[in-house]
């Protein structure tokens, strides 16, 4: 495994125990106790509350920072070896100043002052003024001036993504027949203020129609800073805003100071030898927009979950070696996702079963009143398998084991447009290097500070730990090479139905 100069020494101890064939002859470290014990549901809500206690863990702020040492700190606790930091460049953007002024033609004595909140990534502006344009609309130009734009979030009835885009389905109770969720994305996805930029505007204003009052929307986070300043309203102040510039023509200032520039994250990593040459890979991603007690502290701590049960096994009884990785940057394009992925593209091509990734235990979520309300559901479950019937059985047998309804196998490719080639999850950075199990909810607060730790679906965390727990067992004797011998070219050759076989 070829290793950049860059990386710290540590990470070379993780590299050189992937790429040997003779890892298997480590010692693992010894049994905390006769039978291993799962962490409870109380200990993992506990590890989400300290994360999300921390503050905003954006990229490089002090709370990722602090979470990236507290999970090290938690490896090495458990006894899993070559725990290490591997750093990697991030943007870090923070919003400091920021005011949105809007006048009519002929009275800028009579300036209304809107709240707001900046775009991230959009570029600073001391009193940038423009004439006001509601885009898209026909015959609209917004070349020199500032767009306004309605944002909407992408509602999908369940049905639909059951009976024409998963492959298989959980739903014992049939819920998903007249469910609709509603997505933390528009249709524009991170391409938030692209189209008017690509027009020619030298500002921008989104209206958050949203089902709930926020203009706080961490989005885009692609790390691309973008050319010109842009303000989210709420709907109730883009509603006044539209009302004001149905009198007549409007200009507006914006004005936003804020900090953006390349910093430094890591990925925190630590491995567990097992009695095979190859390597289950489990992750998740540390940092988040807000709080996020769901977007990712949920994934977070069931990878931490793993690591703790796997840790007291001996190394004849885990079936492959693990690695546990806890990437950085995923609020910046994915950087540490990039950066292992691109460092470690052999070790994935050739050593890894399964790449089993963790994102969000989340619970469902309904607007009351202009405010979110968790409900007692936890949101639809999307399992990305990779076209492999022995990886996709071993997701299924482990889903109904537990009765995780509301569980739907998604395909790795073809979502959610045609001809995509790779999942929209974290494990899209993996796809098709190795055979990925991905799962993913998309509640509609994940990039709002309304996700705190009432709405983390504490009933799943058990049965979600004990799921991966299944699959990995599942897996045994199963080499890298030889899962991938039974990847198919969709549609599937034949459809799964029910709950297979144990």
């Amino acid at each position: 495994m070829t290793i950049p100069s860059r990386t710290i020494g540590a990470l070379v101890a993780v590299a050189v125990l992937a790429a040997c064939g003779a890892c298997a002859s480590l010692q693992s470290p010894a049994p905390s106790a006769a039978t291993p014990q799962l962490a409870s549901s109380q200990q993992v809500m506990d590890w989400i509350a300290q994360i999300e206690a921390r503050g905003f863990r954006r990229p490089a702020y002090p709370a990722d920072a602090w979470t990236e040492q507290w999970l090290r700190e938690r490896l090495i606790e458990f006894g899993l070896q070559n725990v290490t930091l591997d750093p990697i460049e991030v943007m870090r953007w923070e919003p400091q100043q920021w005011s949105l002024q809007v006048w009519h033609d002929g009275d800028a004595d009579q300036v209304l002052e809107l709240e707001s909140w900046p775009v991230p990534l959009s570029a600073g502006a001391e009193a940038l003024e423009g004439e006001l344009v509601l885009s898209p609309q026909p015959g609209a130009h917004v070349a020199g001036k500032i767009a306004v734009v309605g944002l909407e979030l992408m509602a999908w009835p369940q049905a639909r993504m059951r009976d024409k885009v998963a492959t298989w389905a959980y739903d014992p109770a049939g819920e998903l027949d007249t469910l609709t969720q509603v997505l933390p994305m528009s249709e524009r996805f991170q391409k938030i203020m692209d189209p008017e930029i690509a027009a020619g505007a030298i500002g921008f204003i989104g209206i958050l129609d949203f089902p709930w009052e926020t203009d706080r929307y961490y989005n885009p986070y692609d790390a691309r800073p973008r050319p010109i300043p842009g303000l989210y309203l709420n709907r109730a102040n883009g509603e006044r805003l539209k009302a004001f510039m149905a009198e007549g023509p409007v200009h507006a200032r914006i004005s936003l100071r804020r900090l953006q520039a390349p910093a430094m994250s890591h990925n925190v990593m630590g491995s567990l030898p097992g009695r095979s040459d190859d390597w289950v890979v489990i992750g998740s991603h540390h940092d988040g927009p807000w709080n996020s007690a769901v977007e990712d502290a949920s994934g977070t701590a069931l990878v931490l979950a793993q690591a703790y049960y796997w840790s007291q096994l001996p190394q004849e009884q885990r079936p492959h070696n693990m690695l546990f990785l806890l990437n950085g940057g995923h609020m910046s394009g994915g950087a540490g996702l990039h950066h292992f992925a691109e460092t470690q593209k052999d070790f994935l091509e050739r050593q890894v079963v399964a790449e089993i990734h963790l994102e969000h235990a989340a619970r469902e979520a309904r607007a009351v009143d202009g405010k979110l309300v968790p409900t007692d559901k936890p949101e639809v479950r999307w399992w990305f398998t990779s076209f492999i019937p022995r990886l996709e059985q071993s997701v299924a047998r482990a889903i109904c084991k537990e009765r995780l309804e509301r569980s739907l196998i998604m395909p790795v490719e073809g979502f959610p447009s045609p001809g995509r080639k790779h999942p929209p999850t974290d494990a899209a950075f993996f796809h098709p290097s190795a055979p990925i199990v991905s799962f993913l909810t998309a509640p509609m607060y994940l990039f709002d500070p309304a996700d705190r730790l009432d709405m983390v679906h504490e009933p799943s965390l058990l049965p979600l730990t004990r799921a991966v727990i299944d699959i990995v067992n599942d897996l045994d004797g199963v080499g890298a090479a030889e899962i991938r011998e039974g990847i198919y070219a969709p549609p599937r050759p034949q459809k799964m139905s029910g709950c297979p076989a144990s």
